[in-house]
């Protein structure tokens, strides 16, 4: 469900997106969809600037920007099984190509018991719950998604997904008999109106989900309340090699706007802006772009500051129009 959000101070009105993803799970053995929705996004102006320069550093610390998790749309039928937890042992894989230097990698640990469903976009979904853009359907395409051409996405259980902070995170799914898939995580799998989103679950893409479980199955994952199989994830450096880039959510507007990290190797933990020589932490909403006070950042063109998960920082200038606007490196790997 798309959230109504009106910023405080915005000039225009702002209209909001409904996307509704519905989840259907078969008795006769067709399967369950899963049911992935997409709870955010406040439209209105357009999707960001294109150019921009940027300086890359290196720092530690960050703490999450806050922001609040709304209700979101799919139902579903069945019960899940009990959750076993995540296992105490944080990734410790490397980012190939990743730019500068490395650092310790910050990421949740690994699920052992965990388990998967699928969704496909027709289910209603007319945007993702991280406002990345939908570039195909029949086959399904997110941007930004390194995995099978875009195809290979995933929906968060709302408690893994942590009011977006996982938006933009790689991860790894392995069945018990060999099979796995890597996707990123693009979308929110809401616990609100479907069961099965306990912490532990993720709803696929259908095309990356085949490439673990038949269609047939629809719910894989035993040990976490599915048909067949043992499923367990964990997150991974995204395989990126070009800069992360940045979007504004409405080019046109000077007095308000919000800004998206996209294309990121490693899950964004804080957004800075500096405004009149201070920097300020932006608030991250729900729908993933992030917000500054009443969104009111002063003149273009804005410096703005990212922290990952690890610790490392980069910079950039933004400019006031449309479009990707590319940072001048990647962040750094992790190991």
């Amino acid at each position: 469900m798309k959230l109504d959000y009106v910023p405080t101070g915005i000039l225009w009105p702002l209209v909001s997106l409904i996307a509704l993803g519905v989840a259907g799970c078969g008795d006769d053995g067709s399967g369950d969809s899963g049911g992935g929705t997409e709870s955010a996004s406040t439209a209105t102006g357009g999707q960001g600037g294109a150019g921009g320069g940027g300086v890359t550093a290196t720092g530690t610390g960050a703490g999450p920007g806050s922001s609040t998790t709304t209700g979101a749309t799919s139902t579903s039928t069945g019960e899940p099984g009990s959750t076993t937890g995540a296992t105490t042992a944080a990734a410790t894989t490397t980012t190939t190509g990743a730019g500068g230097a490395s650092a310790s990698c910050g990421y949740p640990a690994e699920y052992a018991d965990g388990s998967v469903t699928f969704y496909t976009l027709d289910m209603g979904s007319t945007e993702v719950n991280c406002s990345y853009q939908i570039t195909g359907r029949n086959p399904d395409i997110v941007a930004h998604v390194p995995f099978g051409g875009g195809q290979y996405f995933a929906a968060m259980n709302t408690a893994d997904y942590n009011s977006a902070a996982m938006c933009g995170a790689c991860v790894e799914v392995t069945r018990d008999d060999g099979r796995s898939v890597q996707a990123m995580v693009v979308d929110q799998c809401p616990i609100a109106t479907n069961p099965k989103c306990t912490a532990g679950h993720i709803d696929l893409s259908k095309n990356a989900f085949l490439k673990v479980g038949e269609e047939r199955e629809g719910y894989v994952g035993t040990t976490h309340g599915g048909a067949g199989g043992k499923i367990s994830w964990r997150y991974i450096p995204c395989p990126t090699t070009s800069p992360l880039t940045f979007r504004l959510k409405d080019p046109t507007n000077r007095y308000w706007n919000e800004i998206i990290v996209e294309g990121h190797a490693h899950p964004i933990e804080k957004l800075e802006v500096e405004i009149n020589g201070t920097w300020q932490t932006a608030t991250r909403q729900s729908y993933n772009y992030f917000v500054v006070g009443d969104g009111n950042m002063g003149a273009a063109p804005y410096h703005v500051r990212v922290t990952d998960i690890n610790g490392s920082t980069l910079e950039a200038m933004l400019d006031l129009k449309a479009g990707d606007q590319p940072a001048s490196a990647q962040l750094p790997a992790c190991h």
